[in-house]
């Protein structure tokens, strides 16, 4: 669809709905014709089709045929009682939508693409994606240093976003289980004495920093790296969905089935709890909550392999899979009780940032790990 909104509107009109099938030459013969005359193409060129118009007129896909040349005027409301044109003018944006869709196989979005019309010698300023980091030019970040445990789901999660956005770093191991994390040392780059802490330098200033909590760890990435897959959907209602996801295993599960939960636990109770039971409802209380999302998403027709509906992951991936890991560690059988959540993770195994995240591909990961696995 195209939209149009002028400077006085609160939202665009849609001034045309037109069709792949409207297409004059299909996408074969228009490979023909470029191709024919030796212009060189290869797999995964992208190809214009340039404007498709139907038969309707509100299938033509230029004002020029819109307008009929000037001789009608094109409303931009539903009523007729608004604003009219007869070509763009200055101040107007113009909002292209699209998305391809098959009965059954669900919906694929291409997003959005806008652009504003401005008046003749107007300087255009920076866009939004030089700007949205406050200056921070994840360019100017060196020496990214993960502090991690090789099987800590919440370092995990880092690590998939990292190899997502193919950011070099190092692992610097730190063994919670041996205490590590209580030195004073690591207490002085996470008081709270968890991980995951990431630790990178500003080749400008010479600043080292650091950070911690992985949704803010992942957050801080994808703005400072927005040039590369963004994790987090552009769609704004898509966006709060995935974090709504996120949330319910970095809020609702993992916390309470950790390590340190479950041995504060057997502290404070003489080992009465049984822990084991505790966490396995913990996690079966997430997950379940988690499948519904999933089943909600697929009746509204995202129907792709991954978590969101999607046919790549994002951030909701990168923090189920590292869950599903701990309901096998704790005993849930994750094929049986979440079939759906099973899937996803079949589909994210062979995905090229979950092989170089995985726990047994660390340098911290024991080798009797590796050899049982």
């Amino acid at each position: 669809s195209v939209g149009i909104q002028s400077e006085s509107m609160n939202e665009a009109h849609v001034v045309c709905r037109s069709n792949f099938a409207n297409l004059y030459w299909n996408a074969a013969q228009q490979l023909v014709h470029h191709s024919v005359t030796g212009c060189v193409m290869k797999a995964g060129d992208l190809l214009g089709s340039g404007t498709i118009s139907g038969t309707r007129e509100d299938t033509f896909g230029s004002m020029l045929e819109l307008s009929w040349r000037g001789t009608k005027l094109v409303h931009l409301s539903s009523d007729g009682k608004g604003e009219t044109r007869k070509f763009l003018q200055d101040g107007d944006t113009v909002i292209m939508k699209g998305f391809c869709s098959k009965p059954g196989h669900g919906r694929v979005g291409f997003g959005e693409c806008r652009g504003k019309v401005l008046p003749a010698g107007s300087v255009v300023n920076a866009t939004s994606a030089e700007t949205w980091t406050d200056g921070l030019n994840g360019n100017n970040f060196k020496n990214f240093n993960l502090y991690s445990l090789w099987r800590s789901s919440s370092t995990w999660r880092v690590r998939i976003a990292l190899a997502a956005k193919n950011i070099p770093f190092s692992i610097k191991s730190v063994d919670i289980f041996k205490g590590d994390n209580k030195n004073e040392w690591f207490l002085e780059k996470n008081a709270i004495g968890q991980l995951p802490v990431l630790e990178f330098t500003d080749s400008k200033t010479g600043s080292v920093h650091t950070l911690t909590q992985s949704v803010a760890i992942i957050e801080f990435l994808d703005r400072c790296f927005p040039e590369r897959k963004s994790l987090f959907p552009i769609d704004p209602s898509d966006r709060i969905s995935a974090i709504e996801m996120v949330e319910i295993i970095n809020s609702g599960t993992q916390p309470l089935q950790n390590h340190g939960t479950l041995q504060h636990l057997e502290e404070i109770t003489n080992d009465e709890v049984g822990v084991q039971q505790f966490c396995q409802g913990a996690i079966r209380k997430g997950l379940h909550a988690f499948q519904r999302l999933v089943d909600k998403r697929i009746t509204l027709g995202h129907t792709g392999p991954y978590a969101m509906g999607g046919f790549s992951p994002n951030v909701v991936d990168c923090f189920l899979i590292p869950q599903l890991a701990n309901a096998r560690r704790h005993g849930i059988n994750v094929e049986q009780e979440f079939p759906r959540l099973a899937s996803i993770e079949k589909s994210c195994s062979g995905h090229e940032w979950f092989v170089k995240a995985h726990p047994l591909a660390q340098p911290d990961a024991p080798p009797e790990a590796k050899a049982t696995h």
